[in-house]
C-alpha cells in the first residue's frame, strides 16, 4: 500500500480500540472467544533497545503456559482476534523449548502474526515477535520502509537479548531456533538464512515498473543517501537460525541468483497465486527458484493480506484494508489453519 494509506491505517489502528461502530457484514468469521475460556498460551511484552543503532525494539513473546483464564486477552490492538492470556505462568515443562522469531510486514507490528504465534506456542514453542523500528503502524517512514536490511539486524539483536533474559534465556533450546515472517518479514527471514539483498537491483526494477505497489512505497527516496546504505548488501545470515518459513516474501527483484546461493538452511515459502501487492511470480516463485532445496506452496485462494489476523467488527469497520480479503468467498480462517499446520510440521521436522 502507498505511504499515505499506511499513515491513514496507522491512525485507524490506534483509534480502533476506543471507537465504536456498526458491525460489518464481513465480521462473521471473527467470533470473539468467551472471557471465561481457559487457554494454555501466555503473552508478555518486553522492551529491548539496540542502543548502538538507536532502535527501540519492543517484543511480544507467546509461550506455553499453565492453564489460565483468557480474561481480556481476546484481542490485540483492539481489532485482531487473539486467544492468549497476558502474563500467564510459563509452563514448567519441558525444561527447554524451541524458539521461533517472527518478523511482521511493512507498516505492521508484532501483533500481526498472532494467529501463527499462538498456534506454535500451543504446541510447545516459544515465539518472539519484534516491532521493527521505523516500519510499524505506530512509527512508519519512507526510510523505514526502504531500508529493509535493518530488519534482520533487529532479529539478531533480540535473539541475543532473549538468550540472556532472566525469565526466558535458560528455557530456550539454543540448537532449535527458527524464524518466520510475512511480506517484508518474509524477506527478513530469508536474509537471516543468508540471502544478500541489493537495493540497486530493486531500484532498477522499479524504474521500469513505477506503478508496482512495492515501488510506490519508495516515494522517490534516494537510497544512496541513507547513512547505512553501504550495509544494505552485507550478509546478515544468522547461524543460530536453523530453518525459516517465509509468507508472501517481498523485494524478490532485489536478489540475483547468486545472492541466494549461500542459503543452506531449510526454507519453506507460501504465498497466494493472486497476491495483489507482491506478484507471486516476481517474489515467492523467484525466491523458490533461486534457493536450492526450498519448498514452495501456492495458495489458490486469498490475496496478500490473508496472512493478517482475523479481525473483530471494529477491525472490519476501521481497518478494512487489512481485514477484508480480495473476495468475500475467501476463507481466511481456513487458510490460517492450513498455514499453521504447514509451519508446525516444518518446524517440528527441522527443530525437534
Amino acid at each position: 500500500m502507498g505511504m499515505r494509506r499506511l499513515f491513514v491505517l496507522a491512525n485507524i489502528l490506534l483509534s480502533a480500540s476506543c471507537t465504536r461502530g456498526n458491525v460489518d457484514q464481513y465480521a462473521r468469521i471473527a467470533a470473539t472467544p468467551d472471557v471465561t475460556t481457559t487457554v494454555n498460551v501466555g503473552l508478555i511484552q518486553l522492551k529491548f533497545e539496540d542502543a548502538a543503532r538507536h532502535r527501540p525494539l519492543p517484543t511480544r513473546i507467546w509461550y506455553p503456559s499453565k492453564p489460565t483464564p483468557l480474561g481480556r486477552g481476546d484481542t490485540i490492538e483492539g481489532i485482531f482476534v487473539a486467544h492468549s492470556a497476558t502474563n500467564a505462568p510459563l509452563a514448567s515443562s519441558p525444561r527447554q523449548f524451541p524458539l521461533v522469531l517472527l518478523s511482521h510486514g511493512t507498516g505492521g507490528g508484532s501483533s500481526n502474526l498472532v494467529w501463527l504465534a499462538e498456534h506454535l506456542a500451543k504446541h510447545g514453542y516459544l515465539v518472539a515477535a519484534v516491532d521493527h523500528f521505523g516500519n510499524t503502524f505506530r512509527n512508519n517512514s519512507t526510510e523505514g520502509v526502504v531500508s529493509v536490511w535493518r530488519r534482520p539486524q533487529d532479529i539478531t539483536y533480540v535473539l541475543d537479548a532473549l538468550l540472556i533474559n532472566q525469565h526466558f534465556g535458560s528455557r530456550i533450546a539454543v540448537n532449535r531456533i527458527g524464524a518466520a515472517g510475512f511480506s517484508a518479514g518474509g524477506y527478513t527471514v530469508i536474509a537471516l538464512a543468508g540471502g544478500r539483498y541489493h537495493p540497486e537491483l530493486m531500484a532498477a526494477y522499479c524504474r521500469q515498473h513505477p506503478t508496482e505497489v512495492v515501488c510506490q512505497l519508495a516515494d522517490d527516496l534516494d537510497v544512496s543517501q541513507l547513512p547505512d546504505r553501504s550495509s544494505a548488501s552485507a550478509s546478515y545470515g544468522e547461524s543460530r537460525i536453523r530453518a525459516v518459513f517465509a509468507m508472501a516474501p517481498a523485494v524478490g527483484q532485489g536478489f540475483a541468483q547468486e545472492d541466494l546461493a549461500s542459503v543452506s538452511v531449510p526454507v519453506s515459502i507460501v504465498a497466494g497465486l493472486h497476491d495483489e501487492v507482491l506478484p507471486f511470480q516476481l517474489n515467492a516463485q523467484r525466491y523458490a527458484q533461486f534457493i536450492a532445496g526450498s519448498h514452495l506452496t501456492a495458495l489458490e485462494s486469498g490475496g496478500h493480506y490473508v496472512f493478517m489476523p482475523l479481525c473483530n467488527s471494529r477491525g472490519f469497520q476501521y481497518a478494512r484494508e487489512v481485514c477484508a480479503d480480495i473476495a468475500p468467498s475467501v476463507d481466511r480462517k481456513g487458510i490460517h489453519e492450513r498455514v499453521q499446520e504447514m509451519a508446525l510440521k516444518f518446524f517440528d521436522e527441522h527443530l525437534r
